[in-house]
């Protein structure tokens, strides 16, 4: 008689959020043959290895850091990056999806396919609060991609950024319960925190650190890359039936600002207009590529940008130098994702590998309009200093974050950047390749939120999303499939709703409308002053109706508490002290 366990559980990230009261668990795998007192008298039943249904496809996660809706030549960027193209232009490239401003977030709602207060990344790991959604740890309750797919046996490999375990549990006695190997990964190549050195990376591989490099003429997104395809064609000798999924996850394009010089010197001038007129070229270059609406106007400069012609000319070219060598660091990225495209091509994978490609929130705006040369934060050199030193920038002497402004033009056409809960940070870049499956290609208008990508890929797996995971009842996927969405692009949206707050901003979407409250930290949450945008019709959100539309303001408000209440989202908290700074820093003049 087959055995049933119950296991009574109640989820709660805040009062009122949703709970599963129950879930099945069942027992060890049945011993199907029988067993007597010698060998003679058994009979035995050898166990059998599940194995995905044929042709299953592989999969590739593609993530890159900081890199805004303006940033790629397939978005309207002059930047070269023919991989990236390549893959738009033969699947399919979205104009509105969603990040969720920052990047830890964003990779716990890739990976899960939850929201992130779901799952305990409220923000970055570290500084937990004392609520569920704080705990900066994802939670056990919430299965991963890797985990899912490694039990219906797949292959799982992640090689690059994780930020996805806060800081004290990265030390040699730290927890490992949060590392990419405890988390679903077969093998690791990479680093744990939010941001590291390009020439000397903090290197974690497996469940270990490992010295910092020291060959020259070293990079880490070269090194990512290479083991990435050392991890692929050892799994494809050993077993090239067997399908893959892998996570890339560059440190590019974040902080610090590092690719070898000749990819600098290629943009040697190319950025002497300033960021006023890139913004504005890359907006007319998205308008003639029709990936944004004709109607779309280009917002205002951010407040507290300066105008490019009211620089002195030392800081012209110090800035424009930044941007050369953002440039530069961006095609060396796009380089090194062509190298693994030409290795799947190279073993006949490519075709039916299905390779999904975001960056996790706009233009990073920290280093404020000066930027930042030695150090990517906290850099006190002056801009005559670093006129003085201009030829190490982008070198391993520097470790450079580009002056806020360069933000701005990132993430064209919209206004503000990265933190930020309009479209400048949390609308972002999205490719989908899978030249097997996809037919009609082309561009994507539907809204789309990073949660829906992996309850996608399971959709065309045929792999449900597991109630139970070692023994954890599991909450269920927030997201949803997109397969209508890939084969048609009349197809509506899965979804028509999707709540926002980091750092107590706060925004909803809901059928075509957003309302917006930037939070003023130590102010009272109940005065922020709200935004609403009809962003069906006004996709920079250039006009505020809240004046306009006062009801439909409100409902969006009371939307917005309903959701947060289901989600666990809840309490609204200020930003926490380690944060304070940097917060700071966004905050380029009071919202009226």
């Amino acid at each position: 008689m087959r055995q049933i366990f119950l296991v009574s559980f109640l989820w709660i990230a805040a009062p009122g959020a949703y709970a599963q009261e129950a879930c099945e668990v069942a027992p060890a795998p049945r011993f199907e043959g029988v067993i007597g007192r010698t060998a003679q008298d058994s009979t035995p039943s050898p166990l059998q290895s599940a194995r995905p249904a044929p042709g299953s496809p592989n999969v590739v996660y593609i993530v890159l850091d900081d890199t805004g809706f303006g940033d790629l030549g397939c978005y309207g960027s002059s930047v070269s990056t023919p991989s990236i193209d390549s893959l738009a232009e033969g699947g399919l490239l979205f104009n509105n999806f969603q990040s969720k401003a920052v990047c830890s977030p964003t990779r716990a709602s890739l990976l899960t396919g939850r929201n992130a207060h779901s799952v305990g990344m409220k923000e970055l790991p570290g500084g937990d609060q004392g609520y569920p959604h704080t705990r900066g740890r994802v939670t056990a309750t919430a299965a991963n991609i890797a985990q899912i797919l490694g039990s219906n046996s797949y292959s799982t490999f992640a090689a690059g950024k994780w930020h996805l375990v806060p800081r004290e549990d990265m030390t040699p006695a730290g927890d490992r319960t949060h590392w990419p190997l405890q988390k679903g990964f077969d093998r690791f190549h990479g680093f744990l925190s939010g941001w590291t050195d390009q020439y000397r990376p903090d290197l974690v591989v497996d469940n270990h650190a490992v010295p910092t490099p020291e060959r020259p003429g070293y990079h880490f997104s070269e090194d990512i890359v290479d083991q990435a395809i050392t991890m692929l064609e050892g799994k494809l000798d050993a077993d090239a039936e067997k399908p893959f999924f892998l996570y890339l996850a560059f440190g590019a394009t974040h902080a610090p600002i590092q690719v070898p010089n000749r990819y600098i010197e290629k943009y040697k001038g190319a950025f002497d207009e300033g960021w006023d007129a890139v913004r504005e070229r890359r907006y007319r270059r998205q308008l003639e590529l029709g990936i944004i609406p004709s109607g779309a106007k280009l917002p205002p400069r951010n407040p507290g940008d300066p105008a490019w012609s009211d620089l002195s000319e030392t800081e012209r070219r110090v800035y424009a130098r930044f941007m050369e060598a953002y440039a530069g660091f961006t095609e060396h990225t796009d380089d090194q994702i062509g190298r693994l495209i030409g290795f799947l091509k190279a073993k006949n994978q490519f075709d039916n590998t299905l390779i999904v490609l975001i960056s996790d929130n706009g233009g990073a705006p920290e280093a404020g309009v000066k930027g930042n040369f030695a150090r990517s934060y906290g850099d006190r050199t002056t801009v005559e200093e670093m006129y003085e030193r201009l030829d190490e920038l982008g070198g391993p002497g520097t470790q450079p974050l580009y002056p806020r402004p360069w933000a701005m033009a990132s993430s064209a056409p919209f206004k503000y950047y990265k933190l930020w809960p309009f479209n400048g940070g949390v609308r972002t870049p999205m490719i989908v390749s899978w030249p097997a499956r996809i037919r009609r290609t082309g561009l994507r208008e539907q809204f789309v939120d990073v949660i829906d990508i992996t309850p996608t890929v399971l959709d065309y797996l045929g792999i449900g999303a597991p109630q139970v995971f070692n023994g954890v009842c599991q909450m269920p996927m927030h997201g949803k499939s997109l397969s209508g969405v890939f084969d048609d692009p009349g197809a509506p949206a899965p979804r028509d709703t999707q709540f926002f707050e980091l750092w107590g901003s706060r925004g909803i979407y809901h059928k075509g409308w957003k309302a917006v409250a930037f939070h003023t930290p130590g102010t009272d949450f109940e005065a922020d002053h709200w935004e609403l945008y009809n962003v069906a019709v006004d996709f920079t959100e250039t006009a505020d109706l809240a004046s306009q539309h006062p009801e439909r303001l409100s409902e969006l408000r009371d939307l917005w508490w309903a959701e947060a209440k289901k989600y666990g989202a809840l309490p609204q908290l200020e930003a926490i002290p380690m944060r304070q700074r940097t917060y700071n820093q966004i905050l380029v003049a009071p919202v009226p």
